[in-house]
């Protein structure tokens, strides 16, 4: 689904030059976190910043084309709202503005190149000049606007309760030594038992409730599903929080089937749950493990995934370029994409992990037991020469969970 600034843009602008300003804002993101790192920091972060990069992009795009451009003063609330987390997170305005001039100076790279390709040698001129001014105007006043929207947020937050909380947290993420009794009476949470540590995210930032709503009301489902004893929720950014619950008791087989089966699936929340573990270790352990969770279901698209369930394929896509080779080296055809080829992928992954029980794997897939015999006879026939199903087959095995869960 676009985002708002998208849709609107759409309208405007139609689908080639508003898909042109979506690239081009796509590009501008990935050099801002090549040169300044500190406006990364996990997917949210990241999310963050292309939002406010592709609206920016966009509202630039629609005053250049409008006849009476108005006010270049205007910022967009996904640019606003990406200037006070970057306060709240704590990055130096230096960079904050860095990050503006880097992206201004790459649109008008792009916009130049765009003019040379289709406008008229004998307006080109005209046009660079029409196109450098109101650039120039722009983001003269983006600079202006966001350093003062930067100051008043770290102003205001600097003296709040929720500062402090995340300080805290900031601490035990990075494993540097905290005062327990100090952090429990800050914090409001025993941080002494067992946790489970959840990343909650909103896709659609739109509508109502706003996120932080619907992120708070999906971690109390979570917490009354799993009969947690206690619930700490810290706002990561505008569209994502982290969690830790307390358990009752000692972590129990089947706590995701059972969150699965009672928690009606909220709308436009995903979650990523880390393993359990204990104290302030714990708690650290447990982030770690629901950020490489959160990084699987970003990938695959599910909607509660836990780290337990993807903590190997986590482990091999580490680095995820080297992850699809080595998907496409081992699979060969049977990597393709295609509703028939991916049927045939699923079918001798379940064999295989049922050490080919022919049952099992029917019983698991809900078909006949010829079903599974001819869908891995023709998945066998698609792998290339030098991978056999024979044996332990543990690089095949390997491929084909990785597979399961990165986009083909």
């Amino acid at each position: 689904m676009p985002s708002a600034a998208v849709a609107g843009a759409l309208e405007t602008l139609g689908p080639g030059p508003a898909g042109w300003a979506v690239q081009i804002a796509e590009d501008i993101a990935g050099e801002i976190l090549e040169h300044v790192p500190r406006h990364g920091g996990g997917q949210g972060p990241v999310t963050t910043l292309r939002r406010s990069t592709e609206s920016a992009v966009l509202a630039a795009l629609r005053l250049l084309v409008s006849d009476s451009p108005g006010r270049v003063s205007d910022l967009t609330e996904e640019t606003l709202e990406g200037c006070r987390e970057f306060a709240r997170r704590g990055i130096p305005l230096d960079q904050v503005l860095r990050g503006v001039r880097l992206g201004h100076a790459r649109l008008a790279h792009d916009l130049a190149a765009a003019i040379e390709e289709h406008v008229e040698a004998d307006q080109r001129l005209t046009e660079l000049r029409r196109v450098n001014d109101l650039l120039f105007r722009y983001a003269d006043s983006h600079a202006s606007i966001m350093a003062e929207e930067y100051i008043a947020e770290r102003d205001r937050w600097r003296g709040s309760d929720e500062a402090a909380r995340r300080a805290i947290i900031d601490e035990v993420l990075a494993g540097r030594p905290v005062d327990t009794q100090t952090a429990a009476r800050r914090l409001h949470y025993d941080i002494s038992r067992t946790h489970v540590a959840a990343i909650l995210w909103c896709d659609d930032t739109g509508g109502s409730p706003p996120p932080a709503e619907r992120l708070h009301r999906t971690a109390m489902a979570m917490a009354r599903t799993m009969e947690a004893a206690g619930m700490l929720l810290i706002p990561a950014d505008n569209t994502s929080a982290w969690v830790w619950f307390t358990l009752a008791d000692e972590d129990t087989p089947g706590r995701v089937e059972h969150l699965r089966d009672r928690l009606d699936r909220p709308r436009d929340v995903r979650a990523a749950l880390g393993p359990s573990a204990a104290g302030l270790p714990g708690m650290r352990r447990s982030h770690l493990g629901a950020l490489q969770a959160e990084r699987i279901a970003r990938l695959s698209g599910h909607w509660l995934c836990d780290y337990q369930e993807v903590r190997l394929v986590a482990l091999a896509t580490a680095e995820p370029e080297h992850a699809h080779w080595f998907v496409q080296d081992v699979l060969g055809p049977l990597a393709s994409g295609g509703e028939r080829v991916r049927e045939l992928r699923e079918t001798l992954r379940v064999y295989l992990a049922e050490e080919r029980g022919l049952r099992t794997a029917a019983d698991r897939l809900h078909v006949a037991r010829n079903t599974i015999t001819y869908r891995v006879k023709r998945a066998e026939e698609l792998l290339p020469p030098a991978t056999t199903t024979a044996g332990n087959s543990l690089e095949l095995r390997l491929a084909l969970e990785i597979a399961q869960h990165l986009p083909t």
